[in-house]
């Protein structure tokens, strides 16, 4: 079992005295006593103890509440004040380096005992949340895709790496600002009025918008709470700029390949329907031995023409779509923003 050690920082004899009998019965481990700022700077740096108990009037020139600062920022240890002071102007003083307890002497033995399991159990969800935090980061920055976490206040609580880069803002730019105050619609979401929607009825939605020559697939779902209820909403864009290039290249291919599959399907339709119109006037001017037999044959390459014919209107419509699919991408090309509703 883990022995929980405390620092004492206090600079009067007695008192220090008996916090030390008091943490000792209680089952604590106290390595060390010291009565001024710089020493309990320097010794939180050489013990990093699990906990340090700081009297706010201290002997020097740093103070309790200056030495606490400088601890937090260097080494994030808990800290609880003990102060014989309980007025305002020392207590906001003293809130601002954000300490796990604040206890006013005299105190007693439950105050301090309790005190203290407080301190020591924030202090523990704190930094599992801290680390839950770093492996979400980590996870994030771990895919290629843009990634930006909004709130129902459209305020951005998470971003990753890529993300920034795209928008070239740094994480610190980012979070904490209002996803419509730092991004335009359209590019990376629909617009307001849609965000609402997809908080309210939990459906996703997708969009492709082009920016600096490169295009991306950007999709906007909600993130569901253990209760089912929706809190924030996840947006991930993916570059599809090859995919489109691709796209380009098949269509063009495709017209290319049909316009010339309905001029070969012309130019057999042509050939053969000369000869055989040529054929059946000759029958046509008088009786010949093998009149049945060539009429029957006639009538099977005039069959073969008439598919021929129907494969014609099978590439003109295909033709078609293909021409018209091309055009409205274009048209969305210098248009972006065209969006893609509904996708589950």
């Amino acid at each position: 079992m883990k022995v929980t050690v405390i620092l004492i920082v206090e600079d009067e004899f007695i008192t220090s005295a008996a916090i030390k009998s008091d943490l000792i019965e209680m089952g604590y481990t106290v390595p060390l006593i010291v009565d001024n700022g710089q020493a309990a700077i320097e010794q939180a740096g050489k013990l990093l103890p699990d906990l340090i108990l700081m009297d706010i009037t201290l002997r020097g020139k740093i103070s309790g509440i200056e030495a606490a600062q400088v601890i937090r920022e260097k080494y994030s240890i808990p800290i609880i004040f003990l102060t014989a002071h309980s007025d305002d102007l020392t207590f906001h003083k003293a809130i601002q380096t954000e300490p796990f307890g604040y206890i006013v002497k005299p105190y007693e033995s439950v105050s301090l005992r309790t005190g203290i399991k407080m301190a020591l159990f924030k202090h523990s969800m704190e930094t599992k949340l801290r680390e839950s935090e770093r492996t979400v980061l980590a996870l994030l920055n771990a895919t290629p895709d843009a990634l930006v976490l909004i709130d129902r206040g459209k305020k951005i609580v998470a971003v990753n790496d890529p993300m920034c880069r795209r928008l070239k803002k740094t994480c610190a730019e980012l979070e904490g600002s209002s996803i419509t105050d730092v991004i335009p619609s359209g590019i990376l979401y629909p617009g307001e009025e849609m965000i609402d929607d997809i908080f309210s009825a939990g459906r996703s939605f997708c969009l492709e918008d082009e920016h600096g020559g490169t295009w991306y697939e950007t999709t906007v779902y909600p993130v569901l709470e253990p209760d089912g209820s929706i809190a924030r909403l996840a947006i991930q864009s993916h570059d599809i700029t090859w995919r489109k290039n691709v796209e380009e290249q098949l269509k063009s291919v495709g017209i290319e390949q049909i316009e010339h599959n309905m001029e070969q399907f012309q130019i057999l339709n042509d050939q053969i329907r000369t000869p055989l119109q040529a054929i059946m006037l000759y029958l046509s001017r008088g009786e010949h031995k093998y009149r049945l037999q060539i009429e029957e044959q006639v009538k099977i390459i005039d069959t073969i023409v008439v598919k021929l014919d129907k494969g014609w209107l099978e590439s003109e419509k295909v033709h078609s779509f293909l021409l018209r699919h091309y055009h409205q991408d274009m048209d969305s090309r210098s248009n972006p923003g065209i969006s893609k509703e509904g996708r589950t």
